[in-house]
């Protein structure tokens, strides 16, 4: 029988048509010999194949993979490398067929690499739960972490082209496996913040006391050990990277400060408040040359110590009440509690000043700057807890705001009667 006839009715028989795989279809051999409907079936199987075979082929890697994480022998990931090259090879022979076969063969490995990051993303947690993990040596536990993290780029990647390349309904695969990268990224960036934020906090534990006002020793510790440490993980990708020395920037700026909300240090003098605020500039400085070393670009933190030292070392109250009009305006989610917390430092109490301070946070807090909502990574005052007051230090803040004919109406207590002199017997 000719082509023509071939193409114009006879179906071939099953068993033939299963032996055709990508390649036949990839050269066009075929195309002059198989019904539209017929060369459709054939698509649809050799998706269905590429689609289970990826799968276990997937698996297969991850499970290789996997049984080195726990290890302390010294080892590279290859990870996502592997996948990249075993979804490669199928997306990027189909196009060669047709831009519809191509799409279709787009979107089926999409949906088998975030299926696959999916079980990668719980893996990766059940290693960070394994309380044997935590017993590797700290460099080697370290290493294997920034490689769970160095897999997130190439697949994110990855990701993004066989959404581009596959057809609309490709979405939801894509939000899939980028959320599942997230949730990788975000999970290893805490576990090594927290092994080095518990090595520095004997440091912080020292910051805001006497001794730091006459002695660099607590922050040459804190800026020693994050320079040391950053050499390890600067072996991290750079997107990864980034989030992650701008997360200890952040870190490392609330921790500086906290101590000094607890109020260990009180200023009750003009001399006292100048020499506090003089360090906290002092350290700030360091502590901004530090980061920028480390290449942070978290610039939105550089402000914050500085505007601090301000607060305690104005004298004049207009100049405080623009200064905390600024603090409120660069970092929204500072609250009244915390003013109020620095001027206690500054032992401005009970005062018509610290009224009139108070007064501009507030009202910043209630118009424009109180709607604003920072996001997580630029949140700072909301991690940061104050002392709760007692109840006379907010009273005159509290009454600035009642009218005056309320006042009337409270139950003053009485003045105590006149004794009577006692009677002589």
């Amino acid at each position: 029988m000719s082509k023509a006839g071939l193409k114009r009715g006879r179906e071939w028989p099953r068993e033939v048509l299963g032996l055709v795989d990508m390649v036949a279809l990839e050269n066009g051999e075929l195309g002059s010999l198989l019904s539209p409907g017929t060369l459709r079936g054939l698509e649809d199987e050799c998706v269905t194949d590429v689609k289970a075979q990826t799968r276990a082929a997937l698996l297969r890697v991850l499970q290789e993979d996997e049984e080195h994480w726990g290890s302390a022998e010294d080892w590279s990931s290859s990870l996502a490398q592997d996948v990249c090259e075993l979804l490669e090879e199928h997306t990027e022979r189909a196009p060669r067929i047709s831009q519809e076969f191509g799409e279709r063969m787009a979107h089926c490995c999409l949906g088998g690499l975030a299926e696959f990051l999916q079980s990668f993303q719980q893996r990766v947690e059940r290693f960070h739960e394994n309380p044997g993990v935590r017993e590797l040596l700290p460099d080697t536990y370290i290493s294997r972490t920034i490689s769970l993290v160095n897999c997130g780029p190439l697949l994110r990647a990855l990701a993004e082209r066989l959404a581009r390349v596959g057809p609309p309904e490709s979405e939801p695969a894509r939000e899939a496996a980028a959320s599942a990268l997230d949730r990788v990224t975000r999970l290893c960036h805490r576990v090594l913040t927290d092994l080095l934020f518990q090595e520095l906090q004997p440091h912080f534990n020292k910051l805001m006391r006497r001794k730091w006002l006459s002695s660099s020793e607590a922050l040459d510790g804190i800026v020693g050990t994050l320079g040391a440490k950053a050499l390890a993980l600067r072996r991290m990708q750079d997107e990864p990277y980034q989030a992650l020395v701008a997360e200890l920037h952040r870190r490392a700026l609330i921790e500086y400060v906290r101590p000094l909300f607890r109020g260990r240090l009180r200023c009750g003098s003009t001399r006292t408040r100048s020499r506090v605020a003089g360090r906290l500039r002092e350290d700030a400085a360091q502590l901004q040359r530090l980061f920028r070393r480390l290449e942070s670009q978290a610039s939105w933190l550089d402000a914050v110590v500085p505007r601090l030292a301000e607060v305690l070392h104005l004298e004049d109250t207009p100049s405080i009440q623009m200064e905390v009009g600024m603090l409120v305006r660069d970092y929204p989610d500072i609250r009244r509690k915390h003013v109020a917390t620095l001027l206690d430092i500054r032992g401005l109490r009970h005062t018509v000043a610290r009224h009139e301070i108070l007064a501009v946070a507030r009202d910043l807090e209630l118009s424009e700057g109180g709607a604003l909502s920072p996001s997580r990574d630029h949140a700072f005052f909301a991690d940061i807890p104050v002392p709760r007051p007692p109840f006379c230090l907010s009273l005159p803040l509290f009454l600035g705001r009642i009218p005056l004919s309320w006042l009337a109406r409270l139950p003053w207590p009485r003045p105590p009667s006149p004794s009577r002199p006692r009677a002589q017997h």
